[in-house]
């Protein structure tokens, strides 16, 4: 391996300056807000649930759990036995 001397690089190259376009040559597009009404029919933030409420979806799942559990029991009782 080679000992070389520790050089910094410099850099020679020069910024152009930018130049600004203009802004009459490229209308801004009008913004379209929602009115009350549209807020009203579709907001844009979820609604929060307080922590110790269930919603329908909850008990819907629970529901499941449970037809879910009884099934298997359900199962493993029909299940032959080879206990010969």
């Amino acid at each position: 391996m080679t000992n070389r001397d520790n050089t910094t690089r410099t850099d020679t190259t020069t910024r152009t300056p930018t130049t600004t376009r203009s802004t009459t040559t490229r209308p801004r597009a009008a913004r379209r807000y929602p009115n009350n009404e549209e807020n009203m029919d579709a907001p844009l933030v979820p609604f929060i649930r307080q922590p110790g409420e269930d919603d329908e979806m909850t008990s819907i799942r629970r529901e499941l759990a449970a037809l879910r559990a009884q099934l298997n029991r359900i199962e493993r009782t029909m299940q032959p036995t080879d206990t010969q």
